[in-house]
């Protein structure tokens, strides 16, 4: 009586094997086919991409945008890279002929000057070389600001050497006021460009008319 059941269960475990191993293939063929199928897919996309010219030149004017995106990109750190070394080295003949000119004349009424001396009619500097350190100075000033023709603000390392000598030459002007006759030897009014106001450089005052010498008689 066993040995029926015996024989008839391992019919079920050879039927259950046989089943599991129909499964796994069933699973591989159609793991192969999935790759089949996603690589032909690929082939036709190639093929379409290929022979479409609407495609060709979208890839194409994708290229020319990157490549300008790629040229933009250089030309602005080229730029970037200029203008961090900008203040000593102008991008200009005639900004680098101005900058040269008004540092001449800065130098040359600095080594002129005697900054513990106030300047006086009794002491021969006070008459004869302080007026000239005074306009060299002022002249100095008036040339580097000649350099915002070419950029909008003066380079950071010339800007103190304007200052210093537009102040020096407007305190040595004034002290000479008070024992020289006339005019001013310099205009006292003048002042940097301001490029950022909507007037850079305002027109100065008119000189005031002088006393007439002969006045009107009064009428009645």
């Amino acid at each position: 009586g066993d040995e029926p059941k015996i024989e008839e269960d391992e019919k079920k475990e050879e039927g259950g094997d046989e089943k599991k191993e129909g499964e796994k293939e069933g699973e591989k063929k159609k793991g192969i086919g999935e790759k089949v199928a996603a690589a032909g897919e690929k082939m036709a996309i190639s093929l379409n991409l290929k022979d479409s010219p609407e495609k060709k030149e979208k890839a194409a004017a994708e290229a020319a945008a990157a490549e300008k995106a790629a040229a933009d990109k250089a030309a602005a750190e080229k730029k970037a890279a200029e203008e961090a070394r900008y203040p000593k080295e102008l991008e200009s003949d005639e900004a680098e002929a101005i900058r040269l000119c008004g540092l001449e004349l800065y130098e040359r009424g600095r080594a002129a000057d005697k900054p513990g001396q106030v300047p006086s009619p009794s002491v021969k500097w006070g008459v004869m070389d302080a007026p000239c350190v005074a306009m060299s100075l002022h002249a100095a000033a008036v040339v580097l600001d000649c350099l915002k023709l070419f950029m909008p603000q003066l380079p950071a390392d010339l800007l103190p050497f304007q200052r210093a000598a537009h102040r020096r030459s407007n305190d040595l002007a004034k002290h000479m006021q008070n024992y020289r006759v006339g005019e001013p030897i310099l205009p006292l009014e003048w002042k940097p460009a301001d490029m950022s106001a909507a007037v850079p450089v305002p027109c100065p005052p008119p000189p005031a008319l002088p006393p007439s010498a002969f006045p009107s008689a009064p009428r009645r």
